[in-house]
């Protein structure tokens, strides 16, 4: 089976290391290309397609055991593996957290069971972590190998059916296989020229790979077997490309160029697409196309435009393509350490419950100098260094910095996207800046508060960041995947209705604005919503809960999610029904609001029919914990209390807090008589100590193994 791995590549000529190359040979393998400038893959009898974004990394492996290498790529910005199971045009069938961001990737089969799985190489610690399985999880082999610089690459050299991991030189044009997948050196030997990127394929359809260098200076292959001395290195004609050779091709699915990609836009305008440039109107644009047509939004700011697609139109986003919901001020007067800018009548709608008196959260407005968000004081005289004011009776706004020589940005449109016509894809946009008020979203397929949402939107492969609300909210049977959202004001993500999925998003820093917390603010929040399928997300440092489902929010999935530092609880299921928790990472949560069982990496308030299983809980504030109080608000599908809870199988570390249940409101049922369920998890516990909540007491492990649960 081949295993083709990614390599850096670089437009480099020296002469030739070792023996002469053989004649050339044409009509030989073929080779596919990954231009990482546009997200876009070359397949020779397959056609281009556009899947990625700029600066992934790319991989072609046997994902699912079927035969036929598919693309895959490696985000190196948050860590995560998007796996396709065709070569074409599409969004991930898997996605997964695994190593750190900054890891590079390799991939291949490991323990011989035919499905080639992920592996990453960590420089700082000179160490491979390979996984066999293609799901969120501890890599089942590590070891150390090599000196921490080089691109991993794996095969199977002597055609047993496992890959064996190495590293390519490329300045040096060589490379060291591992023997066995252990830190020991098995063949090393030079290959090409310095600067010549390598491919590792089973070219000739022996069962063994073969590594193989490609000369960008006259588009040819020059492959050789293993030894000191590399072999003599067949070579064959595959042409000049643009862009990483990633292997060979032997299969796949046929697709014709198109346009777009999960992930991100390509640089090239797709067949058929109506281009944007900045300083155009885009509704106007998509008021002049049919139903169903694609938009090319072409790179640069498209400063304060607000749109609503037709009904089944692509919204694509050439790289470097920027939605700004913001204006520049200049013409600023000083007036002793403050300056101020007259002018500005712009005010949107006040939404929201904010920490304090003092705070302006509920203001959508915003001002950033040279892209940093400024504290929004409520008087004149509370400017100064990084905080403004906006004097709404005069018009003006003040500052505390001298914006001389910077840049400096109000925001002013109430949102990007909107509107309820279904069937709508929006992906490769950058989204910033947007006044949009709390509750409502940057990106946001509904007309307002009261509408349940357009059916079938994909959102895929935006950043969306710096927005006053919600960076995305979603209605009906949404598809939200592969975004980064981050430092926006309220929330991060948010659903209506029913049906959504979130999968493969970077969800970080958001709640930047003094919201009660209470009230709503944080990394998501989901209410009286269902059918909610929160998967395979990166979720971290957000200002507030992590993943938080509210107000008769019912039958949800959290799965293979990684969330971590987030101020509140990792994952926070509140006065709601019926939840799969499982397989999710959680780490470092709930250190902002610690009482009671508040901080824990997961925190079930006053909710039934939750099942917690295969989750690895470390080090958050307290460990799982559910809480049952009187909860006077509407329920909707039966009462709000803690019943059917069912925790088992978790891997729970603690350094402080509590696992367990506790109550307030009287009666001890929830200990009794309500099918509340602690089984067969295991706890690493730092010292003796009280680490369990039940019956209405703190107490130790064993008087907690007393009562039946473990």
């Amino acid at each position: 089976m081949r295993r083709p791995l990614l390599v850096a590549f670089a437009l480099v000529a020296a002469a030739v290391v070792g023996v002469p190359p053989a004649a050339a040979v044409d009509g030989g393998p073929q080779v596919a290309f990954y231009d990482s400038s546009l997200g876009l893959w070359r397949m020779e009898g397959i056609g281009d397609f556009y899947y990625g974004i700029p600066s992934d990394q790319p991989m072609l492996c046997d994902w699912n055991g079927d035969g036929t290498e598919t693309v895959g790529l490696y985000r190196p910005t948050t860590g995560f593996l998007h796996l396709r199971q065709q070569n074409n045009y599409g969004f991930a069938d898997v996605s997964i957290y695994f190593g750190i961001p900054e890891d590079r990737p390799v991939c291949g089969d490991w323990n011989g069971d035919g499905i080639d799985t992920v592996g990453v190489y960590r420089s700082s610690n000179r160490t491979f972590y390979l996984r066999n399985s293609n799901v969120t999880g501890i890599a089942e082999q590590q070891f150390t190998f090599g000196d921490g610089n080089g691109t991993p690459i794996a095969g199977d050299w002597n055609g047993d059916g496992k890959d064996t991991v190495g590293l390519w030189k490329q300045g040096n044009a060589y490379y060291e296989l591992s023997n066995g997948n252990t830190s020991a050196i098995g063949p090393h030997a030079f290959l090409g020229n310095p600067g010549d990127p390598v491919v590792v394929a089973d070219f000739d359809q022996n069962g063994r790979d073969t590594l193989g260098v490609y000369r960008t200076t006259n588009g040819r292959l020059y492959l050789s077997g293993l030894g000191e001395d590399g072999g003599t290195p067949r070579e064959y004609s595959v042409g000049l490309h643009v862009g990483i050779p990633v292997g060979g091709v032997t299969g796949g699915t046929p697709a014709s160029p198109v346009g777009g990609a999960g992930g991100g836009g390509g640089g090239t305008v797709p067949p058929g697409a109506i281009s944007v440039f900045p300083g155009s109107s885009i509704q106007d644009a998509i008021n002049a196309a049919s139903d169903g047509s694609t938009l090319y939004i072409r790179s640069g700011t498209h400063r304060m435009q607000r749109f609503s697609p037709k009904s089944g139109q692509t919204i694509i986003g050439e790289p470097g393509a920027v939605l700004n919901g913001s204006k520049v001020l200049s013409g600023w007067s000083q007036d002793g350490g403050q300056w101020w800018v007259g002018g500005q009548s712009q005010q949107g709608a006040q939404v929201g419950v904010c920490e304090n008196a003092s705070s302006r959260c509920r203001y959508p407005e915003e001002l950033f100098i040279n892209n940093a968000r400024l504290e929004h004081v409520n008087s004149r005289s509370a400017v100064g260094p990084g905080k403004w004011f906006f004097d709404y009776g005069a018009d003006r706004i003040y500052i505390g910095d001298n914006p001389s020589g910077k840049t400096v940005e109000t925001s002013v449109t109430e949102g990007a996207v909107y509107g309820n016509a279904p069937n709508v894809t929006i992906t490769g946009l950058i989204v910033e800046k947007y006044a949009n008020p709390a509750q409502h979203a940057a990106i946001d397929n509904r007309r307002h508060n009261g509408d349940g949402g357009a059916d079938n939107w994909v959102i895929s492969g935006n950043e969306v960041r710096w927005n006053h609300g919600v960076g995305i909210k979603v209605g009906k049977n949404a598809r939200v995947e592969n975004n980064n959202i981050h430092h926006n004001g309220q929330l991060g993500v948010g659903a209506v209705g029913s049906g959504a999925v979130f999968s493969g998003n970077e969800i970080a820093y958001n709640g930047q604005l003094s919201f009660l917390l209470d009230w709503e603010r944080g990394g998501s929040k989901f209410a009286d919503t269902t059918n909610i399928q929160l998967l395979n997300n990166y979720v971290h440092h957000n200002w507030g809960p992590g993943l938080w489902a509210d107000d008769n929010a019912k039958d949800m999935v959290f799965a293979n999610n990684t969330i971590k530092n987030n101020t509140k609880a990792g994952i926070y299921f509140e006065i709601s029904y019926d939840a799969l928790i499982r397989d999710n990472y959680i780490e470092g949560n709930g250190f902002g609001f610690t009482p009671w069982l508040w901080g824990g990496g997961i925190v079930i308030s006053s909710s039934s029919g939750v099942e917690i299983r295969g989750n690895t809980v470390v080090n958050n504030a307290d460990g799982i914990g559910a809480v049952e109080q009187d909860r006077f608000e509407t329920a909707k599908y039966g009462p709000h209390i803690i019943q059917n809870l069912y925790v088992h199988g978790n891997t729970v570390t603690m350094s402080d807090g509590l696992t367990g249940v506790a109550q307030d409101v009287g009666s001890t049922a929830v200990f009794t008589s309500r099918n509340n369920r602690f089984e067969n998890n295991t706890y690493n516990l730092s010292g003796s100590g009280n680490w369990f909540e039940w019956d209405n007491r703190q107490m130790s492990f064993d008087a907690w193994r007393g009562y039946g649960l473990n």
